[in-house]
């Protein structure tokens, strides 16, 4: 059984772009924070219905974004329109809480707030970058949607880095018998025979990260994870 030290006054923030709370994105930052901490959670899409959903579909392949409504189904929403969405749900929360953490690997631009806010995408990448200086590197990513991998394989071309990139749902079953497309993409990987596998999505959790490891015997880094211990040294 492991102890948590208490720091019970520490109030961290989770932003999701989809419903909250976000249970289990909070789970996955636990499995790594080593302190007993409370948690805030707060949603773009708390405050639109069902039917307005539409109105937030993505612009373009590049502009996609995947989360969770109600009901716990898989939607597709526009990074852009909900760019302004997640300014006020930060100014909603941000005098509660100490850090947030933006529940979602994509880009932002979001600063010049009285409390700091951690960007998993951006904190992981940054990991893997230092991480690629071994010679002939080769990167394995799974994106949560397949119009999101030519924009994931530009972006690690751009840093020199050998990358394939393959996509399944975060909400995916990974157990017996697993959902096919993460089958597909165990198999992609094993031709590959990657250095390194991102999850790219906070969605995913350690069940498809511990499935990735058992079948390819890689480090497998998993956003939410990398980001609670980030987490802890702000703690330490």
């Amino acid at each position: 059984m492991i102890l948590l030290k208490s720091k019970k006054e520490f109030n961290i923030g989770i932003v999701t772009i989809g419903k909250s709370p976000r249970l289990d994105i909070e789970s996955e930052l636990q499995k790594t924070i080593d302190y007993d901490v409370d948690f805030t959670h707060s949603g773009a899409l708390d405050k639109i219905p069902p039917n307005q959903l539409i109105d937030l579909a993505p612009l373009s392949d590049s502009d996609t974004l995947v989360t969770l409504v109600d009901d716990n189904t898989e939607a597709q929403v526009s990074h852009e329109k909900l760019t302004e969405i997640l300014y006020e749900n930060i100014s909603e929360i941000i005098s509660k809480v100490d850090v947030i953490v933006m529940a979602c690997t994509g880009d932002e631009e979001m600063g010049n707030y009285q409390k700091p806010i951690l960007f998993p995408g951006k904190i992981t990448e940054n990991l893997i970058v230092d991480y690629s200086n071994k010679k002939d590197f080769k990167l394995g990513v799974v994106q949560p949607h397949s119009n999101q991998i030519k924009k994931e394989f530009e972006k690690w071309n751009s840093k020199n880095i050998i990358a394939d990139v393959y996509a399944s749902s975060p909400y995916g079953n990974v157990n017996v018998p697993a959902d096919q497309n993460w089958i597909d993409v165990k198999n992609s990987f094993v031709q590959f025979n990657p250095d390194l596998v991102y999850l790219n999505c906070m969605g995913m959790s350690s069940a498809h990260k511990d499935y990735i490891h058992e079948n390819l015997n890689v480090p497998v880094l998993l956003a939410a994870n990398v980001t609670g211990m980030v987490i802890n040294q702000i703690l330490n």
